[in-house]
């Protein structure tokens, strides 16, 4: 005959006593101040993933931890801010557990990974906009002009020597002995007679039909808005027609600016003050005998 025992009865035979189980609802708390739980969690960098696409570089960053971390961790950057991950495009922040939140943001850079900043469009910021045009300027304004360059030497009748100025001379004035001999002419038409008979054409212009030349010019045209129509109107009050510079010059470097425009417009939702400065011609600047 078999000895053993039925299961759940010991070898004395008394009946197995167990624990009583509790009651619903008396394990206690959550534990609190833990890695993943509590109120001072600390943030924790979950994952950063990086992507190219047409406009260029982004990076999705994401951290978790408490609601009020995450938040925080939300407010720390404003949209379209830049840190050292780039521009600031999105920021939201999600709940994955009871207690655990995520803040999930994103940034982008330029596609060569460089960061592109544009102007600060807050109440009273400046923006500027550079425009570069050229200017056709009379070829005789032009620091290095020859008058051989688009004059016709003329000379006497029984007159056949080229002078040694007619390479050198900046402009068309002659000597009284040489304007017996000589004389400086635009068109053949102008050639002139005397006693002897006509004058003919000795030298024709070494840049013949060239009158100007082009000369590049800069203006910068900077706005900004405002709330009300007098803060508006200080930015621009005194500065049309007087030399300046622009808050932003773009580092174009030589002569000075003057301001040759400006205005103050309601646009429905904001005053826009708007400055144009245009750049001098050459180094020396604006001619401060005219100008102020």
């Amino acid at each position: 005959m078999s000895t053993a025992k039925s299961h759940g009865m010991p070898e004395s035979g008394a009946p197995e006593k167990y624990p009583e189980p509790r009651e619903a609802g008396t394990r206690g708390p959550w534990p609190t101040g833990g890695n993943f739980l509590g109120s001072i969690m600390g943030v924790k960098f979950q994952s950063r993933v990086q992507e190219s696409t047409t406009d260029g570089i982004t990076t999705t960053i994401v951290w978790s931890g408490t609601v009020e971390e995450m938040l925080q961790k939300q407010n720390e950057v404003l949209i379209n801010g830049y840190t050292d991950n780039g521009q600031l495009k999105s920021s939201r922040v999600t709940q994955v557990s009871p207690k655990i939140w995520n803040c999930e943001q994103k940034f982008l850079l330029a596609a060569d990974g460089e960061l592109s900043e544009p102007p600060d469009t807050s109440y009273g910021k400046k923006s500027a906009q550079l425009k570069g045009s050229m200017l056709s300027m009379p070829l005789e304004t032009l620091k290095d002009y020859l008058a051989c360059w688009n004059y016709y030497l003329a000379a006497a009748p029984g007159v056949s020597d080229v002078p040694k100025w007619w390479e050198t001379a900046k402009d068309t004035v002659l000597g009284l002995k040489d304007s017996q001999s000589y004389v400086w002419i635009k068109t053949p038409g102008e050639l002139p007679t005397g006693p002897k008979g006509r004058w003919r054409i000795l030298k024709n212009p070494t840049k013949p039909g060239v009158e100007t030349y082009d000369l590049a010019t800069y203006s910068v045209t900077e706005s900004a808005r405002f709330r009300s129509a007098s803060a508006a109107g200080k930015m621009v009050a005194n500065t049309l027609n007087k030399i300046g510079r622009p808050s932003n010059d773009f580092n174009i470097k030589g002569g000075d600016w003057k301001c040759d425009d400006a205005s103050v417009s309601y646009t429905g939702s904001y005053w826009l003050a708007t400055l144009t400065w245009t750049l001098s011609g050459d180094a020396k600047g604006w001619d401060k005998e005219l100008y102020k």
